[in-house]
């Protein structure tokens, strides 16, 4: 469903983890990834240092889906 779902990084860490859900058109809109939150918003909770941060779409994906691993 995504390829950039599975290789977010973390904005405190640095290291690469996955989400666990993603929008439908996710990987279609421009996103961009900060620590604060934003109108289209995932929020992150990093599995290496338990940081919340956010991936945030310039304009709507679409609604947000669980991804299969």
């Amino acid at each position: 469903m995504s390829q950039y779902a599975n290789e977010l990084s973390c904005q405190y860490c640095g290291k690469t983890h996955g989400a666990s859900q993603w929008p439908t058109n996710g990987d279609l809109v421009p996103f961009y990834y900060q620590l604060e939150k934003g109108r289209y918003t995932l929020a992150v909770t990093c599995p290496h240092c338990g940081k919340e941060w956010y991936v945030v779409w310039d304009d709507n994906p679409g609604p947000m889906k669980p991804l299969q691993f």
